[in-house]
């Protein structure tokens, strides 16, 4: 991925460059009437709610590997030794999930099956030994672990433990009232003390990763599944009752079947706990960002239905495609979906997300992210202005806005991102819906939208009901020839207009604040 300029991007930098740029009064960039600008009006005075914090990914801050990953390994394999402490920070990182961390916060993984994860990983296990008594202390092997968890805690971010294994291990089903003793026993070290261990309140526990994605993670079948996840559900809670516990993290959560209706029936039926529902998605040979309002849409209706309706609706593995002509899109075509997609969430029933991964975009040592590391620093900053204004944005097709004020009403934050999809991309696949893995199996793959592009050359933003006054406006910009650059900056007298050409992909960020 793309470095950034290091040079931009010291650390005092990152915690305050939106806010300290200096002003430079220059005349309003020039207008633009074109008939390919989205024009969209922004209502101060008419709220929508509350910004959502969508600022989680996979993947802690630590680096993963003391060395560089074989350059013949898989393309989203290749980590390099990172420390993203500082991009985390300015991104505003407030969740983090552990799976993939590859030993550290696997319970008994056996590396090595699909040649893309060492073998010696293994040796970060918790549990080395699955014959061992799982009430003895002297049976875990918790120091890889502490270690991640401490960095995600020091971040004061939240925490989903994935309780099961990563990518190249062994999918066999383990013995459930074994893995369940053993949870038990991980949930009391790291929240309750127990063998030298910790206080730290982890909220969020997720039972396994996606079951049903052609025997990678789970061979077994759906009912051992089932009985897993009960009996690791019931030690959790016995553990810790204020714990959430949720699953079963689902690679094609859009599909009906056994691993969603089927088990949400044995969850009800026998009374389980399921405080968060974790589903996952990749947009692959689409690259559609609005995919996850539809399916975000279709599980809450499913939780619903099956009455779920207090349970949490979390995408905790998600970003674009991971095949085939996917791998060829820039880093910068990467941010406008990624920037897109979050700001489509809004609007959601979506609770949680992780972005898949953020470990690998903040540079070696934190403070030279690349362009999606540029774009969540970005999404982390309007948090500053959490009451959502109300606007006629209201697309879906790749061109996302979303306006924000701030609690003393004196500033407005307005990001914009232009992304469209690929033209190989766009409508029903010529083949279907169905890929073939080769000695795997075959991958359904979710139906793609027949997207049409127009008014999408810039945008042309008013915004109405500002009180009275004059107002300081600086916009900002990433594309593939700005990282997070000041284009321009100026004061206006109200009303307030914000207009410019805005090439995709490429992505705008405008601070409006009085100037008096």
């Amino acid at each position: 991925m793309l470095s950034g300029n290091p040079g931009t991007w010291a650390i005092r930098t990152l915690a305050t460059l939106v806010m300290a740029t200096a002003l430079v009064t220059v005349s309003a960039w020039p207008r633009n009437d074109s008939d390919a600008t989205r024009h969209v009006v922004v209502n101060f005075t008419a709220t929508d709610g509350h910004y959502k914090s969508f600022q989680g990914v996979d993947g802690g801050p630590l680096p993963l590997f003391d060395h560089e990953f074989p350059p013949d390994a898989p393309a989203f394999l290749r980590w390099q030794p990172a420390n993203a402490t500082l991009g985390y920070r300015a991104a505003r990182i407030d969740l983090i999930r552990t799976h993939d961390s590859l030993g550290a916060g696997d319970i008994d993984a056996r590396f090595g099956r699909l040649d893309a994860t060492p073998s010696a990983r293994s040796a970060d296990d918790i549990f080395p030994d699955m014959t061992a008594d799982a009430s003895s202390p002297a049976s875990y092997h918790f120091g890889p672990t502490d270690r991640l968890i401490a960095s995600i805690v020091d971040l004061g971010a939240d925490v989903i433990f994935r309780l099961g294994r990563s990518a190249g291990a062994q999918p066999d089903p383990p013995d459930p009232t074994q893995y369940a003793a053993i949870a038990r026993h991980i949930v009391m070290h790291y929240n309750a003390g127990w063998a030298n261990g910790f206080h730290y309140g982890i909220k969020y526990w997720e039972v396994w990763n996606e079951p049903d994605l052609l025997k990678i993670f789970w061979s077994g079948t759906p009912a051992q599944f089932y009985a897993l996840y009960d009996q690791v559900a019931r030690a959790v809670k016995e553990a810790d009752p204020t714990a959430q516990i949720g699953g079963p993290a689902l690679s094609e959560s859009w599909q009906a079947g056994p691993y969603r209706e089927g088990f949400l029936d044995y969850v009800r039926s026998h009374a389980l706990p399921l405080d968060f529902f974790s589903w996952h998605h990749y947009s692959t040979d689409a690259n559609d960002p609005f995919d996850f309002v539809r399916i975000g849409n279709d599980i809450r209706q499913v939780l619903d239905r099956a009455n779920f309706t207090k349970t949490q609706s979390f995408v905790d593995e998600w970003n674009y495609g991971l095949v085939g002509r996917d791998l060829e899109a820039t880093a910068m075509q990467r941010a406008a979906f990624v920037t897109s997609a979050t700001l489509y969430m809004q609007s959601a029933p979506i609770d949680r997300s992780t972005l898949y991964r953020g470990d690998n975009i903040f540079g070696a040592k934190g403070d030279s992210p690349d362009k999606v590391g540029q774009a969540l620093i970005l999404l982390g900053t309007m948090l500053d202005t959490p009451l959502r204004l109300r606007s006629t944005a209201g697309e879906q097709d790749g061109f996302a806005l979303q306006a924000g004020r701030s609690a003393d009403g004196r500033t407005v934050q307005v990001l914009i991102s232009n992304y469209q999809m690929p033209e190989f991309d766009r409508g029903p696949r010529p083949e279907g819906d169905v890929k073939h893995i080769p000695f795997l199996g075959d991958l359904r793959l979710f139906p793609r939208r027949n997207v049409r592009y127009a008014n999408q050359s810039g945008y042309d933003a008013a915004i109405e009901n500002l009180p009275a006054g004059d107002y300081l406006i600086k916009r900002y910009r990433i594309s593939e020839a700005a990282d997070f650059r000041l284009e321009r900056a100026e004061r206006q007298h109200t009303p307030v207009r914000i207009r410019s050409d805005l090439a995709a992909p490429g992505i705008e960020f405008v601070v409006v604040s009085r100037a008096d």
